[in-house]
């Protein structure tokens, strides 16, 4: 008996077939990872705020610090007795901004990441996220509420 090989044709219907289902695959699943690093960097930024809200609790006023990145300063400050661990950096890898006083008050705060893209976008309002590109978007935390990010569902 003559043993039966697979044809060219065959083998180029084959790899045309895992060639589109990569081409629709990859895309999602890039998107997929960066919601997935928006979302627990915002869940990080919610930990701060968090910390930041039992502070102004008990000293009736935000840590005084213009505009800074979060630094030792804030880990001497907050951990362990506000949070066990304070998150430092988003999970794109850079380090969270702290601004306090913003407006007249002094109990209000703001973190700030900078998103994918680590630039500060300038003028900035809640936005959908539809495409890659809207990762590089910014994402700020002031006084309890996510002022500038994605639209997430309530």
């Amino acid at each position: 008996m003559k043993k039966q090989g697979f044809t060219l044709i065959e083998l180029l219907i084959v790899v045309a077939i895992i060639g589109i289902i990569a081409s629709i695959a990859i895309p999602n699943l890039l998107i997929a990872f960066q919601k997935g690093k928006q979302k627990a960097t915002m869940s990080d930024m919610k930990s701060i705020g968090s910390a930041l809200e039992i502070y102004v609790t008990d000293w009736s006023f935000a840590p005084q610090i213009a505009s800074a990145p979060i630094t030792d300063l804030l880990q001497d400050w907050f951990v362990p007795y506000y949070i066990k661990i304070l998150p430092v950096r988003d999970y794109w890898g850079t380090v969270f901004n702290y601004l306090s006083g913003v407006g007249a008050s002094l109990d209000s705060y703001t973190i700030e990441s900078y998103g994918r893209d680590k630039m500060d976008s300038g003028p900035d309002t809640i936005y959908d996220v539809v495409t890659l590109f809207n990762f590089n978007n910014d994402i700020l935390y002031s006084n309890g509420n996510f002022t500038v990010g994605p639209r997430v569902k309530n």
